[in-house]
């Protein structure tokens, strides 16, 4: 056993010394999972950051002593840093790797670890460029090698839509193999986040705020319900007096009609074309700056606007980087984080009374009128069905409703056209939402699934 420790030693002690040249000058040196530490000095060394990212060893090259010490006594708490990626190398070493620097200058205690969730892109550099980045299920599996006990999670997603979903079921699928997992919250989170990120953006802009020019921030867009952070970020806005900003998406609503209109509508004659996304990718530089007849900029000089496109992503703003940094310091549980951002399109909707569609999935009960009120970041819903069949409504399941006191029942209101109507708290918008009906007729509960939009807000 003695011999075997010293032999391990001298070998350490030989690679030590033919590495000795690549280790010195502020180089990174590589993790003990083999991946590359994040550059706390500076984000200008992309060549250097590049090349460094290219290597990775496995914990099972390691001959490793065979004695009965805790090797994970010391390993240190990591932070990993989920991004959905780019392949713009420039654009990723100066936002996501600038995030992931900012957030390992932060917190010396920990180690600073990256992963993509685009497997599209992960292959792409790879294949191109030689570069190893893992995925999310990947980083997992070399955290328990690793012998990591404490994780914090970090995505860089703008807000909790698809990508976000998909990394937190991974995160409740992996949690079991950890002492302590916790989740930062995406970019868009709380009301304090939208105030920021305002503050961010416009300081970064506003050499173009001249009167006469609209500044514009091209978002991705998604049919997830969190897209009406887009909305709700305008709404904000506004509320701030900031009357020459707009917010658009590339494949959702608001849309680049939307954009032209608010130009037109405010006499602008010029748009600054900026990107509200982390990194200036591929859809920063085509389908935003692009000469395709089809991009914004295009567009929008056919539009008779003078048009300068800025490819600078969000992960360049300093200011923008210290709201990450913030939201690891304030990583919650995972249950905790997982309802505060599933939560958040439905706190940020702006206060007001909205006209909205209600999808109920049953043509014995249809909603032919929805009010919404938001008042505080609650939400009630006056609804008003075609017939008069139903004598209660239950913000629940039929079987749950059965059980429940009177006084936990919604009864009807009949208005003026004699309709029945039915006040009834509102938990989100864009998600199916459990209610009972009571059939006045047969006096038995039924279940109905409501899905209250936020397509009229």
């Amino acid at each position: 056993m003695k011999l075997r420790r010293i032999v391990a030693a001298a070998l350490s002690a030989a690679v030590c010394v033919l590495a000795a040249g690549g280790c010195s000058g502020g180089e990174k040196a590589q993790t003990a999972s083999g991946t590359a530490a994040i550059d706390t000095t500076t984000t200008a060394k992309a060549e250097e950051k590049t090349a460094a990212e290219t290597t990775t060893t496995t914990a099972a090259e390691t001959d490793a002593p065979e004695d009965d010490t805790d090797m994970t006594a010391d390993v240190k708490p990591v932070v990993l840093m989920v991004s959905f990626g780019t392949s713009y190398n420039d654009s990723r070493d100066k936002t996501i790797g600038a995030i992931e620097n900012a957030v390992q200058e932060a917190n010396p205690d920990k180690e600073v670890r990256r992963a993509f969730t685009s497997q599209i892109i992960i292959d792409k550099l790879k294949e191109r460029d030689g570069l190893d980045i893992d995925n999310v299920d990947e980083a997992f599996a070399r955290l328990e090698a690793d012998g990591v006990k404490e994780l914090i999670v970090q995505p860089t997603h703008v807000m909790s839509g698809y990508e976000y979903d998909d990394l937190i079921e991974v995160v409740k699928a992996q949690a079991d193999k950890f002492d302590s997992v916790k989740v930062g919250a995406p970019l868009l989170t709380s009301d304090e986040d939208y105030t920021n990120v305002i503050n961010a953006i416009t300081v970064a802009t506003e050499e173009f705020d001249d009167g006469e020019t609209a500044i514009v921030f091209m978002g991705h867009g998604t049919e997830h319900p969190s897209n009406a952070t887009y909305t709700t970020l305008q709404q904000k806005l506004i509320d701030a007096g900031k009357k020459p900003y707009c917010i658009g998406t590339v494949e959702a609503e608001p849309s680049i009609e939307d954009v032209v209109a608010f130009a037109k509508n405010f006499g602008y004659k010029r748009v600054v074309l900026e990107p509200l996304m982390v990194v200036a990718g591929d859809h920063a530089n085509n389908d935003m700056a692009g000469d395709e007849e089809d991009s914004w900029k295009t567009i929008l000089t056919n539009e008779g606007f003078e048009v300068v496109p800025v490819l600078r992503g969000l992960g360049e703003i300093e200011a923008v980087r210290d709201i990450y940094v913030e939201h690891v310091k304030n990583a919650q549980p995972l249950d905790a984080a997982a309802n505060t951002a599933a939560d958040a399109p439905a706190k940020t909707v702006a206060d007001g009374t909205y006209s909205i569609t209600v999808e109920s999935g049953s043509s014995m009960f249809r909603v032919v009128d929805c009010q919404l009120t938001v008042a505080n970041g609650e939400m009630t819903a006056v609804m008003t069905l075609s017939g008069t069949g139903y004598g209660k409504l239950y913000m629940g399941t039929a079987e749950e409703a059965a059980n429940a006191a009177e006084s936990d029942c919604i009864p009807f209101v009949e208005n003026a056209d004699g309709k029945y109507t039915y006040t009834v708290p509102v938990a989100a918008l864009d998600t199916p939402v459990n209610c009972a009906a009571w059939s006045i007729k047969k006096e038995e509960w039924y279940d109905r699934e409501l899905i209250f939009s936020s397509e009229g807000i």
